[in-house]
């Protein structure tokens, strides 16, 4: 049987140790690579403030030897900056200096000198009493600290640092642990791969033994090497095959048992009804044989007991008849039959009976009913059966229905009648053999059971149906071609 290979072990396993990896190394990922991150910037916050702090220092004593005349600081600043602007290591991407009032005194770009600063991170910058760090767009740090003594301030001096790097190396490590995360799932399934097919491949020989074994009283499992859970499940599976066989020769015992209770039974119920049904007219026959034993009666006498004797022995003939039917299983001499003429002929041979009991016939026939292949002795014997029981089911009169139908192949029989019924509880015992629902010494219990082993071997189905009060309903599926047995 084809397997989706999602939904084999090995699919299931795989997927589900994918799925595991991928987020256990997402998880791993994003944690190292915020902390890398974390460092990074600390890093560079750490450098940058030890810079700006260290430079602080001979800008603020440039700044004070200038306004006490000690020094001429023109130029001086600049040197600073033009320094910290050359040094490598960190990317600094500008450097200045900014009066207490925010005039730009000194910076890396010419231009800005003499220009005032009034935007907020100037603004935070000037009044911060201590190193500050701003973040004025999404890839710069700006990194300033008062050029102060005690309490007497000169300035403010400022740095900004481009983040731009950081990131490039950010994305660089995002793409090491995509790539590493890749690899090691490529390595995993295929490691799973080989792994599993280890594991399967005894799966897959013990499913081919299973395949290929016939449960033979004999059996027995081969050696195996193994000593794992493998082996465990193929003794299990032969013990099992041994408790199918055992189970299966136990259920053989019991259905020959039961085959011969039902065979004692149903011998047993054959004798008795059998006796019953010889053993009422033998009680006459021997009664007129007394009679005339005594001497005496009348010659017209002598005429009636001879007319009961010879009535007496054709009734034990007809019951031996049927029981040679019931035994006997003639072979089916189909041919292509006008099912219409057999239908017509079998009501003909009842036709003096339903006048008698002034039944009505109501028929349902197509003008293009195709032949059928069957038996035309047996099948008329089937129909003469049904009709006779629904006659009989009316003796006061009713409405004798009958229709016939092909569809997809088959022919649809259907006969009812407006009798009185078969109860609920005797439905499903009336085409046993010798159960009859007629009154004593009119029926022998066997017309229906033959009627159904008949129709069976044509391959067909009779069934059944009544409600009390509602008359009874016989319909009789046949197939048009010979598919039954013969």
């Amino acid at each position: 049987m084809p397997i989706h290979p999602l939904r084999t072990l090995q699919g299931k396993f795989t997927l589900s140790l994918s799925v595991l990896i991928v987020l256990v190394m997402t998880g791993l990922s994003f944690w190292s690579i915020s902390r890398e991150k974390k460092l990074m910037e600390e890093t560079i916050v750490r450098e940058g403030k030890a810079l700006v702090e260290s430079l602080a220092i001979p800008c603020t004593n440039t700044m004070l030897y200038e306004e006490i005349g000690l020094v001429d600081e023109r130029g001086l600043l600049d040197n600073y900056l033009a320094d910290l602007m050359q040094k490598k290591g960190l990317p600094v991407q500008y450097a200045m200096i900014l009066d207490r009032r925010g005039k730009v005194i000194a910076h890396s770009s010419e231009p800005e000198v003499g220009r005032i600063y009034v935007d907020p991170v100037s603004s935070q910058a000037l009044s911060a009493k201590d190193t500050l760090l701003q973040y004025p767009a999404a890839a710069l740090l700006d990194i300033s600290t008062p050029l102060a003594i005690s309490t007497k301030r000169w300035g403010t001096l400022r740095i900004g640092i481009s983040l731009e790097k950081l990131r490039y190396e950010l994305s660089l490590l995002v793409l090491r642990y995509v790539l590493f995360t890749a690899g090691f799932i490529l390595i995993a399934i295929t490691v799973n791969g080989l792994l599993f097919g280890l594991i399967t491949k005894p799966l897959k020989s013990l499913s081919e033994e299973m395949d290929r074994m016939a449960i033979r009283s004999d059996i027995s499992a081969p050696p195996l090497k193994r000593r794992d859970e493998i082996a465990i499940l193929h003794e299990s599976f032969y013990r099992m095959v041994k408790n199918i066989k055992a189970d299966e020769e136990e259920r053989e015992r019991t259905q020959r048992n039961l085959f011969l209770t039902e065979k004692m039974a149903a011998i047993g119920k054959l004798t008795a009804g059998l006796a019953h049904e010889i053993n009422n007219p033998l009680g006459g026959i021997l009664n007129c044989i007394y009679n005339f034993k005594k001497g005496g009666p009348s010659l017209e006498q002598r005429q009636e007991y001879l007319d009961l004797m010879e009535e007496g022995v054709r009734r034990i003939q007809k019951r031996v008849t049927n029981l040679l039917e019931y035994a006997r299983n003639p072979a089916l001499e189909r041919q292509t039959t006008d099912f219409r003429s057999l239908l017509e002929k079998s009501l003909s041979l009842l036709d003096y009976q339903m006048q008698r009991n002034r039944i009505k016939v109501e028929r349902t026939l197509p003008g293009d009913l195709p032949l059928v292949e069957v038996d035309r002795d047996q099948m008329g014997q089937v129909l003469v059966n049904i009709f006779l029981n629904a006659i009989q089911a009316m003796p006061e009169g009713g409405v004798f229905r009958f229709s016939v139908s092909a569809v997809e192949g088959r022919l649809l029989v259907r006969v009812s009648d407006t009798g009185p019924g078969i109860p609920e509880d005797l439905l499903p015992k009336v085409c046993d053999p010798f159960f009859t629902t007629k009154p004593e010494g009119t029926g022998t219990g066997l017309g229906l059971w033959l009627s159904q082993k008949i129709v069976e071997r044509h391959g067909g189905t009779l069934q059944i149906t009544s409600k009390e009060r509602e008359g009874a309903t016989v319909v009789i599926n046949l197939p048009l071609t010979a598919k039954g047995v013969l």
